[in-house]
């Protein structure tokens, strides 16, 4: 799992490449399918999020809560097909 962790992605490619469903994300890391969907629409509801909130996606997709982040001066993420 490092290795996704090195690259730059969004949380809804993470989620993807874990091949979770919104659904299955929000169970996984007990919290609202809807939060899922709020901090994967908008970046500044990600970054304004509860940090437990955002370790419990984390942990759920197996990386580091700082993994989840795109700040603006990071590399774009990687386009996945």
């Amino acid at each position: 799992m490092t290795a996704v962790a090195e690259e730059k992605y969004t949380l809804k490619q993470l989620r993807n490449l874990r091949g979770y469903s919104r659904e299955e994300l929000a169970r996984k890391s007990n919290v609202t399918s809807r939060t899922i969907y709020l901090y994967e629409s908008d970046i500044e509801n990600l970054r304004n999020g509860k940090y437990v909130t955002l370790d419990k996606i984390a942990k759920a997709l197996g990386v580091g809560v700082t993994d989840i982040f795109l700040d603006p001066d990071s590399e774009k993420p990687k386009w996945i097909a």
